[in-house]
């Protein structure tokens, strides 16, 4: 085994205790001179929020429970500053046995719940903390199966505001964030989707009144999910807009004053803002730290050996802005973003977990890895990395595949979110071939495929939705469209059937010339679905192709849910069931195949055909990506990459 540990930077806190991991995390300012850390556990304790010092370490008072018992899982927090230097924090809860949705105000300095029960937000994005010109901090709330926003005075509890309610014609809200001006008031901005696309309206939270609206086109980016304020240098203001499509987060921003986008998009999970001690603020996307003044990525998280963010903790006596963010042995690391240490090598897969292993001319096997905008080789017999190839300043890479050429070349096709394609040569590192951005969507997925005339083609999914074959040194279309448009969270495999065909695997589709939407495998040289569907699943994640000796091969087919199927390709007979997460062929020597998947921090064996565990590697620490190399299992975690060797063991 070898393994490519993180080195890029020393946490200025370690916190300790977290059992389960960390959830939801908030910095709670306490008087002049206090930074505390709210946070939640995971798992079996979601229900639980701490408090601790960002200083020292240390876990401060008891845990916040009302009248002592569990509130149900915690989705959000907020803290709001009140009359006199006081600060309460805000706990959002969700208990399918109890109570629903809930929120509750408490006192950090004493853990004494303050008021009642209020109504509670359906998710995070519905809380946020507004405070106006004469002092008070609210609380703006879009309880759970409501439509309208609530406001609540932090201090007392008391009902303060509202309901505002959304304009005729668009969505309820779906996100919310206060907007502070330069004149010194601040305004709640409620972001809703709407048919042309997605809505923002400016509120004032003193009188209720609508400010004016702002409207945000791109109607193919999904509903509005997350919303941020972002200042900028000049005295400027920005709104940070995120949207979700079939779990896909385009985040856009809009100048809050005209309207105007600003810059381009931005893929990735989450958005947080960051602001620094030198009063600029950056906004934490995906895996990724982004300059929102430039639109240019600045640093890591959640990869390349930096932990994803849950929390940022500006400093209260001119030090630097701290985040905070869960380490696989399951502490949670306080550090200085502005001090991390530049990569030279990429450590971590990201959160897209890409891998594709290449055999080369000559016989070695690569890894394949991507940064944001750059492949990374490495050499599975030694760990070293071979190389690394960068593919534009701007345009973050989405999806990557090999492919031999019929004059001996291997190249790289890369996929990218402008939708543009490029091909590489392995060999030299040149541009082979490219189809620029706008003809397509972005490109979600691809896996080469063998066609009838002996080439090697790739097939492409987009994000509309769209399955098509591609020339991999020309990046042009060589084949009719096999599905019509749709968003599913597109996969694709390969497939060999006994009668020496290769078939496509892909998730929920519905074929071009008619049929119903499902998990279908395709002919490549028709384009047409080939047999019935695979019945019982939804929202396809993974799917690992195991060849048996006997001609046969099994389709392991892996849900949102980490429920794993396998099947036999051929007849459609289900063979076994199992759980867990990320998952991989394998193809030791001399024997039939094993299913490797990750679970809890473990790597578990299967065979595919009795259902039963063969072994385990345990490497207790979060697994994002697996991949199959022959006998090399490749393990993608957010600390590293790690290759066990099944024959060498």
């Amino acid at each position: 085994m070898w393994e490519r540990p993180a080195g890029r930077l020393r946490p200025s806190v370690t916190l300790r205790g977290f059992r389960d991991g960390l959830g939801v995390a908030v910095a709670v300012p306490v008087g002049a001179d206090r930074v505390l850390l709210a946070a939640s556990g995971d798992d079996e304790e979601a229900d639980v929020v701490r408090l601790w010092d960002v200083l020292t370490g240390e876990q401060v008072g008891g845990p916040l429970r009302e009248n002592g018992k569990p509130g149900g899982r915690v989705i959000a927090m907020a803290a709001l500053p009140v009359a006199g230097g006081h600060t309460r924090l805000a706990t959002a809860h969700y208990d399918e046995d109890d109570d629903g949705h809930v929120l509750y105000l408490w006192d950090p300095v004493t853990g004494e719940q303050v008021g009642g029960p209020l109504p509670g937000p359906g998710a995070a994005s519905d809380l946020a903390a507004v405070s106006t010109p004469d002092g008070r901090s609210l609380l703006a709330v879009t309880p759970y199966d409501e439509e309208a926003v609530w406001l609540w005075d932090a201090a007392t509890a008391e009902r303060a505001g509202g309901p505002l309610n959304a304009p005729d014609g668009v969505d309820a809200p779906s996100a919310l964030t206060a907007l502070p001006l330069a004149d010194g008031r601040t305004l709640l901005a409620t972001a809703h989707g709407h048919a042309d696309g997605a809505l923002v309206c400016l509120w004032d939270p003193v009188t209720g009144e609508p400010v004016r609206t702002l409207r945000c086109p791109h109607d193919d980016e999904g509903r509005p999910s997350a919303l941020a304020a972002v200042p900028l240098p000049d005295g400027g203001r920005l709104l940070a807009l995120s949207r979700n499509d079939d779990d896909h987060e385009t985040v856009r921003l809009w100048d809050a004053e005209t309207g105007a986008p600003v810059g381009g998009p931005v893929t990735g999970p989450g958005l947080r803002p960051v602001p620094l001690a030198d009063g600029t603020t950056l906004l934490a996307i995906g895996s990724g730290l982004w300059d929102p003044a430039s639109g240019r990525r600045v640093g890591d998280l959640g990869t390349n050996g930096v932990p994803a963010a849950a929390a940022a903790v500006p400093s209260r006596d001119g030090g630097p802005t701290l985040l905070a963010g869960e380490v696989p042995s399951g502490a949670v690391w306080l550090w200085d973003p502005t001090a991390v240490r530049p990569s030279t090598e990429p450590a971590g897969v990201g959160w897209g977990g890409l891998l594709a292993p290449v055999t080369v001319p000559g016989g070695r096997t690569l890894l394949a890895t991507r940064g944001d905008t750059t492949v990374w080789w490495w050499d599975l017999r030694t760990g070293e990395a071979a190389g690394r190839l960068h593919t534009g300043d701007t345009d973050v890479l989405t999806a990557m595949a090999a492919a031999p050429l019929p004059d001996g070349r291997t190249v790289l096709v890369t996929g990218h979110r402008s939708g543009a394609l490029r091909s590489w040569d392995l060999a030299t590192g040149g541009l082979v071939g490219s189809l620029p951005p706008g003809r397509t969507s972005e490109i979600r997925t691809m896996v080469p495929i063998p066609s009838p005339d002996g080439r090697t083609l790739i097939a492409t999914g987009s994000h509309s939705g769209i399955i098509r074959l591609r020339d991999p040194e020309t990046c042009d279309t060589a084949s009719d469209v096999f599905n019509r448009p749709e968003r599913p969270p597109l996969v694709l495999a390969r497939v060999p059937m006994p009668d020496g065909r290769t078939l496509l695997a892909g998730s929920e589709a519905t074929p071009a010339r008619g049929g119903g939407k499902g998990v279908r495998l395709w002919d490549p040289a028709t384009g047409l679905p080939v047999g019935g569907p695979f019945e019982h699943h939804r929202h396809v994640e993974h799917f690992a192709a195991l060849p048996l000796p006997d001609g046969r091969t099994l389709l392991a087919v892996r849900d949102f849910d980490d429920a794993i199927r396998v099947w036999d390709a051929d007849s459609r007979r289900l063979v076994a069931e199992l759980t867990g997460g990320p998952m991989a062929a394998l193809a030791p020597p001399g024997g039939h195949p094993l299913l490797a998947v990750a679970r809890r921090g473990a790597i578990e064996l299967w065979d595919p055909l009795t259902c039963r565990g063969v072994g385990s590697r345990l490497l207790e620490r979060p697994i994002r990506a697996l991949a199959g190399a022959g006998s090399h299992l490749v393990v993608g975690c957010a600390d590293g990459l790690h290759v066990l060797d099944l024959v060498r063991g």
